[in-house]
């Protein structure tokens, strides 16, 4: 099984993958706690740095470029300096951007988190601070842009966060071309996820696998095998990976018992920022590759537990995930 994978692994760098969705900036703002405010019962935090990085849609896009993948983008930002941040951390890395609209109309969603620390401690996630557009709908995909990336890549990944880039006529087109070129799409949504049929693969956590379904799943296998299998009939999907922090992930296909996979390295995790993106990038890049779905889930399952121990909104490459396998019993 470890050839396999590695096999599928040497391939990364041959492909190519659309990415289409919410574009968003990840900020982290560190301080270090210095005393309790006199003002009010709260801690005041001694400024040292703001990291901005790569969210949503866009970090999905940069785990693949980071994996050695060649990328095109869709999306959108406002006129501001966080979308031209997003866009020149992914121009750097290579990508094709030239599907990412400016609208100026539109704002960048933000999400800054707040992290603190005493001096000698690694510092802890206290708050976080969205900051979202207002409720005028997202001007619609430019679907030229968009079908000008689809004749040369290799699969297509649809990134809903639910700021609105990702609409039942896009998606309807996108399924369309991606039938003819018999190319795989996957799709992570995080609020929508009933609404996504026929595409090749859905990749939910347990906690909106629940809220799409309006159930409590918790640790039970068994409930989670039927809930899985309905799922997989109701929305016509060719597989389903439903991931399970410190328990893993499942797989479901069609026709065959569910596979469940063991989570990889410690529960001790770091940061759980941005795994999910990590997940569907690895997990159809496999895909892309001729790969199984239940070895597209195991790549995808080593990757999750090497960015869950790293701190931020990460990434990890080829040579991290090519460890893992060999060096795993």
């Amino acid at each position: 099984m470890h050839k396999q994978l590695l096999n599928i692994l040497d391939r990364f760098s041959s492909r190519k993958i659309l990415v289409v969705g919410d574009l968003i900036a990840d900020e982290f703002l560190y301080g270090r706690i210095a005393r309790v405010s006199r003002e009010a019962p709260v801690l005041v935090l001694e400024y040292r740095n703001l990291a901005r990085m790569a969210g949503g849609a866009a970090n999905a896009a940069h785990n693949l470029l980071d994996l050695g993948c060649r990328v095109a983008i869709a999306g959108a930002i406002g006129n501001d300096e966080a979308g031209k941040d997003l866009v020149q951390i992914l121009r750097t890395k290579g990508a094709n951007v030239r599907a990412i609209r400016r609208i100026r109309s539109y704002s960048t969603p933000i999400k800054t988190r707040i992290l603190a620390g005493a001096h000698h401690s690694a510092p802890q996630q206290v708050v976080r601070v969205d900051r979202v557009h207002g409720s005028d709908p997202l001007p619609a995909a430019s679907w030229n842009l968009i079908a000008g990336s689809i004749p040369s890549v290799d699969a297509i990944i649809i990134s809903d966060y639910g700021y609105g880039m990702i609409t039942m006529p896009l998606l309807s087109k996108l399924r369309i071309a991606a039938r003819a070129r018999n190319i795989p799409i996957v799709v992570d949504s995080r609020f929508r996820m009933a609404e996504f049929h026929e595409v090749t693969s859905i990749t939910p956590n347990i906690t909106e696998l629940e809220a799409s379904l309006g159930v409590s799943i918790g640790s039970d296998a068994r409930l989670l095998g039927k809930i899985g299998r309905r799922v997989l009939r109701r929305q016509r999907l060719q597989s389903l990976l439903v991931t399970q922090g410190r328990f893993g992930m499942t797989l479901f296909e069609k026709d065959k018992a569910p596979l469940h996979i063991p989570i990889y390295g410690t529960d001790e995790v770091a940061d759980v920022t941005g795994a999910g993106d990590t997940v569907i990038a690895v997990f159809t890049l496999a895909l892309a590759c001729g790969g199984e779905p239940a070895d597209a889930a195991r790549l995808a399952n080593y990757a999750g537990g090497i960015v869950v121990m790293k701190r931020g909104t990460a990434t990890l490459t080829c040579n991290e995930l090519r460890d893992a396998i060999q060096n795993e019993t």
